[in-house]
C-alpha cells in the first residue's frame, strides 16, 4: 500500500462510502448516548489534514458536522470531546486551521494531537486506568494509511471500557497480497494480535482472503466486542475493502446496520454485508428479503417461535434490520403465500406485536 507523501490528496471513491456511514452512524449515536452520559468522546485515530485536494471534507470535519447539522442538536446537551490524532506535522497544522474555521458550540471541545496513534491513544487509556476512572462513552474511527499502524491489542484495550465502539477500516486486498512476504511478520502479528495469520500463507485466492477476513472478525470478538459485523466497499473493478464495526450493545449494532442500509447506490460503487461468507447481502433500495426468510426457516424449522425470537435472530445473526425488514417485507408476504401461520398473540391480521407466536408450514 503506497504511502501518501503530500499534505493533501485526492478523495478516493471508496472513501465516500466510509464518510456516509460515519455521518449516519454518529448522528444516531450522539442523541442515544447523550441521554445517559454528560460527556461523550469521538476519536479519529488517523485524522489527516481534514480536507481533500478537491476541497471535500475529510473524516474529522464530517464527524464534527454530524453534530453541527443534526436536526436535534439543541437536545444534545452533553459535553462532547473530539480527539483527532495525526502523525504528520504539516497535516496537523492544516487540520487545526480547518477546525479553527468551524463555529463550535460551547459544549464541544476539539483536541488535535500530534503524534502516532498507537503512542497517543495507548497513553490516554493508561492515564484513565491509572486514575481508576471510567472512560466516557466513546466512538473511535480507526482508518490507518496502511495495515501496520492499528494494533489489535490496542483496540482490545479500548474495548474493555464500557460503552465504547470502534469502526475499523481494513484494506484486505493489500493484506492478502503481502501476507507471507519477507519482513511482514511483525506487521501481521500486530494487525491480527495473533500468529494464526500464518495459516493464510499456504492458502491462495478467495480462500486466503476469506481466512484473513474471518480471523480479523474473530479477533475483534476475542478482544472485547460482543457484536461484530463487516461491510465491504466495492469501487469499480476493485473489491475487498472492509469496514469492521465492533460494539457490545445490540442497539449500536442495529443503528450501524441502519446506517449501512441507508447507503444509496453510488456510480461505480456497491456495498454489502460481508460478516459471513454464506450470507453476502447487497445493500440496495429494492431489498431482497428472500435470504432472511430462508435463514429464519433454517433457524426455527417447523417449531413454534415468537416474533421476539425472530427479531433477535434477525438483528444478531443476519445482515437485516428487524424494524425495516422483518415484518412487512418478510413475514407478511410469507403469511400471504401460506408459508407461515400465526398461532396466537395478535388481534389484527398482518401485524406481529410482541409475543406473537409463529411457525413455518413448509
Amino acid at each position: 500500500m503506497s504511502a501518501r507523501t503530500d499534505t493533501l490528496w485526492q478523495l478516493e471513491p471508496h472513501s465516500r462510502g466510509k464518510h456516509h456511514i460515519l455521518r449516519r452512524y454518529l448522528q444516531a449515536w450522539l442523541p442515544i448516548m447523550a441521554t445517559s452520559s454528560d460527556t461523550l468522546v469521538v476519536v479519529d485515530a488517523f485524522a489527516g489534514p481534514g480536507r481533500y485536494l478537491g476541497g471535500e471534507p475529510g473524516s474529522p470535519l464530517i464527524l464534527l458536522d454530524a453534530l453541527l447539522s443534526h436536526r436535534d442538536r439543541a437536545k444534545i446537551a452533553s459535553r462532547i470531546v473530539y480527539l483527532f490524532i495525526e502523525e504528520r506535522e504539516d497535516r496537523v497544522e492544516h487540520l487545526r486551521r480547518e477546525v479553527a474555521n468551524v463555529a463550535l458550540p460551547e459544549n464541544v471541545r476539539v483536541i488535535v494531537d500530534h503524534g502516532r496513534y498507537e503512542s497517543i491513544f495507548r497513553q490516554r487509556l493508561a492515564e484513565v486506568r491509572a486514575r481508576d476512572r471510567k472512560l466516557a462513552p466513546t466512538f473511535a474511527f480507526v482508518d490507518p494509511f496502511g495495515y501496520t499502524d492499528a494494533p489489535m491489542d490496542l483496540t482490545g484495550t479500548f474495548l474493555q471500557f464500557d460503552r465504547c465502539e470502534v469502526l475499523v477500516y481494513m484494506p484486505l486486498p493489500f493484506v492478502v497480497r503481502f501476507v507471507g512476504r519477507d519482513g511482514q511478520d511483525g506487521a501481521m502479528a500486530t494487525l491480527f494480535g495473533t500468529d494464526a495469520w500464518r495459516h493464510a500463507v499456504h492458502l491462495h485466492g478467495d480462500q486466503r482472503k476469506a481466512f484473513l477476513h474471518d480471523l480479523f472478525r474473530d479477533q475483534l470478538h476475542a478482544h472485547g466486542c460482543g457484536f461484530v459485523r463487516s461491510f465491504e466497499i466495492r469501487s469499480g473493478p476493485n473489491s475487498g475493502y472492509h469496514l469492521f464495526f465492533g460494539t457490545s450493545h445490540p442497539l449500536g449494532l442495529e443503528k450501524m446496520k441502519e446506517a449501512m442500509w441507508s447507503l444509496d447506490p453510488v456510480a461505480g460503487q456497491s456495498f454489502s454485508d460481508s460478516t459471513n461468507s454464506d450470507q453476502l447481502v447487497l445493500f440496495q433500495p429494492e431489498v431482497d428479503t428472500g435470504p432472511l426468510l430462508q435463514a429464519l426457516r433454517m433457524r426455527f424449522g417447523t417449531a413454534p417461535f415468537t416474533i421476539d425470537d425472530a427479531a433477535q435472530f434477525t438483528l444478531l445473526d443476519t445482515p437485516y434490520v428487524p424494524s425495516s425488514h422483518l415484518r412487512r417485507k418478510t413475514l407478511v408476504p410469507a403469511e400471504n403465500e401460506g408459508r407461515i401461520e400465526v398461532l396466537g398473540g395478535r388481534t389484527r391480521a398482518g401485524t406481529y406485536p410482541p409475543g406473537t407466536r409463529i411457525r413455518f408450514l413448509r
